[in-house]
């Protein structure tokens, strides 16, 4: 659920004491404090500028608001009003009705708060607008056909693509049906609004630009001297006027046409809600305002149900609609009660997504465990157990980071979302992390639910064995493997064992430098020398030996040096392991938190068994954590949720 709900693994101290809780009702209190941390807010910012379309390499790169900037406060829009539970409707008509000027507002005070949001140092950012004109902006956005493909993927889960052209044989939408619908969205533009061209040219001129700068060239400059406190000219989102009324020579002539032809014709004066209601968008300021009502009705089949079923679809790998964003007469629900259920509860909890996650998270259906009977074993339709699915690209790469980090950087990781992937805001199909690319990470290129993969791959397996970023976090300072190389307590039931690791760590070291100078003094004959590091090398072997045997306490003495022979025969009465009895019971317990930090449960039995026998062969503590840990990022439980 904490990968589900947060993106997010959970620590070994959490797995621990959830483990530890007897309480009854544990789930739905651990539900109520996930849906409140920070990483539920940053997981399903990312999951809704994925079906938005949030796309750095399609945000528009003509202005001062750079491509980067406006990726970024998409998502922080985003994640502002999910952190704030604001209602999904609420926030799907922000986007929907979004222009870039406020109510009242002139294009040069929108200039110029546009402006004061983008210099260094700003106390606001372009995130804090009330309104998401981005989404309106993109350069695969900009035509009309474009438009209502994309809209009805991100808010109906309904593909018309096929209508564009002619009627699917399975589906229920014609061209005319496509044509309609489309006609909501030509008056949309993005640009220089009429009636501002004067003002942008005279800002220009105020900052005394050479007037041959033209296209990216100016664009570059005006970016570059904004943040140094300057107004400069934006582009804006806005709603053209309305035609023209039709003079009545083509009123008449239009009664005489068929009726494709007519609205051919009409071009943008009429449009059709899918499936319903005709309407004159001539005589409307917004047309998009029929759509936003449209989709609020009880009766809307759509819009609800749309949002239900992709949620539905991120806790279960597949959605009561498979795929989430093909919801037609062709393609029916497998369980049709369950999705009206949960489409008729989140309406009459005013959209309320907190609502909607903890109702499917609480439910008997994603309680069930994985474990086959004879009756669902070959069932990954109707939810009669759960089916093992992989985890993200985004939730991956930070598991392997919080699995791998010391208890203090595992903390911190899960209560910040600096340097996580499931915050990260900028997405490209033309670069980024090889990881998110490797695991499939949505590249946005489309509002299609496709755009992410969750196929496994070869590749992701080369990657979580070989690749160099995984041996680098595994090994990396302040993390877990560093901690006890370190000697600071994964528990502090194995502190003594830790520190006597240390010493061992210390002690072989130092025998590998004694023999060094050894050979050295050989090769020069040195007699003298040589008898000195002999005896030096025979103490220091004895003490090691005397650790294996005993596993020493902190601050024992040590064998004294002279012993010899003797001491270490005594010392090696214990028999040949690395470690006593009672240290390979703390060993026990480091391989317990490496699989509570990783797989998130206690190990059984054998599985200690196998773990403590390699690190009796390695005889060094940390080299067996690191392969420990390297072992169990590496197996399928790690990558799949189940």
């Amino acid at each position: 659920v904490s990968l589900d709900m947060t993106g997010t693994l959970p620590t070994a101290a959490e797995a621990a004491a959830f483990l530890a809780d007897g309480r009854a009702d544990k789930r739905a209190r651990k539900v109520d404090e996930l849906l409140e941390r920070p990483g539920y807010a940053a997981w399903w910012a990312t999951r809704f500028c994925d079906w938005t379309g949030n796309n750095s390499q399609t945000n528009q790169n003509n202005g001062p608001d750079r491509r980067t900037e406006v990726s970024k406060a998409w998502y922080e829009w985003m994640r502002k009003r999910i952190a704030a539970n604001e209602p999904y409707d609420q926030i799907v008509e922000q986007i929907v009705m979004g222009t870039s000027r406020l109510d009242g507002e002139s294009y040069v005070d929108y200039c110029k708060r546009m402006s004061a949001a983008m210099r260094d140092g700003a106390e606001t950012s372009l995130a804090d607008q009330p309104t998401l004109p981005y989404f309106w902006s993109r350069s695969n956005f900009n035509s009309s056909e474009e438009r209502a493909l994309g809209f009805a993927y991100t808010f109906l889960g309904v593909r018309i693509q096929c209508a564009q052209c002619h009627k699917h044989p399975f589906d229920q939408w014609t061209k005319d049906d496509f044509d309609r619908f489309e006609n909501f969205f030509p008056r949309v533009k993005f640009g220089q609004a009429p009636g501002t061209a004067k003002e942008a040219e005279a800002m220009i001129a105020a900052l005394e630009i050479d007037p041959k700068k033209k296209g990216n060239e100016l664009d570059n400059l005006l970016a570059k001297m904004v943040t140094k406190g300057a107004v400069v000219p934006f582009r804006e989102t806005y709603v053209a006027a309305p035609p023209k009324p039709l003079d009545p020579r083509t009123v008449e002539r239009l009664r005489k046409e068929k009726a494709q032809k007519r609205q051919k014709l009409l071009g943008g004066r009429t449009a059709t809600v899918l499936g319903g209601e005709e309407f004159k968008i001539d005589e409307m300021e917004d047309p998009r305002t029929v759509l936003m009502d449209w989709m609020r009705d009880d009766d809307n089949p759509y819009f609800a149900r749309a949002i239900v079923n992709r949620v539905w679809s991120a806790y279960f790998n597949v959605g009561i609609v498979e795929p989430p964003d093909d919801l037609s007469l062709a393609n029916p629900p497998s369980n049709a009660p369950l999705l009206d259920h949960l489409a008729d509860g989140f309406r009459r909890h005013g959209y309320d997504l907190k609502w909607l996650h903890r109702e499917i998270a609480n439910s008997r259906t994603y309680q069930l465990g994985w474990r086959t009977n004879d009756t669902n074993r070959l069932d990954e339709r109707n939810f009669a157990r759960a089916v093992p699915r992989r985890i993200p690209a985004e939730v991956v790469l930070d598991a392997i980071r919080i699995a791998t980090a010391g208890d203090e950087e595992a903390g911190k990781l899960q209560a910040s979302m600096k340097g996580r992937a499931i915050a990260d805001a900028v997405v490209s199909p033309r670069g980024g992390s090889y990881a998110l690319t490797v695991f499939g990470r949505s590249i946005r290129e489309s509002n299609c639910d496709c755009d992410r993969s969750m196929e496994p791959s070869l590749l992701q397996t080369v990657f979580l064995q070989n690749d160099q970023e995984v041996t680098t976090l595994i090994g990396r300072k302040g993390g877990w493997v560093d901690g006890i190389d370190r000697g600071v307590p994964a528990d502090p039931a194995t502190a003594d064992l830790q520190q006597r690791n240390g010493e061992r760590r210390t002690t072989r070291r130092n025998i590998d430098r004694m023999q060094e100078r050894l050979e050295k003094a050989r090769a020069a004959g040195d007699q003298k020398e040589i008898a000195q590091l002999e005896k030096t090398i025979a103490f220091l072997r004895t003490r090691l030996d005397a650790m294996r045997a005993a596993g020493r306490p902190r601050g024992a003495a040590a064998t004294p040096p002279g012993a010899g022979a003797d001491a270490a025969a005594a010392a090696s009465s214990a028999g040949d392991r690395e470690y006593s009895p009672a240290e390979e019971a703390d060993i026990a317990r480091l391989v317990e938190q490496a699989y509570l930090r990783t797989l998130t449960r206690p190990p059984r039995p054998e599985e200690v068994a196998r773990a403590v026998a390699h690190f009796q062969e390695l005889g060094d503590l940390t080299a067996g954590a690191r392969d420990l840990l390297w072992a169990l990022v590496n197996t399928k439980e790690f990558v799949v949720n189940h």
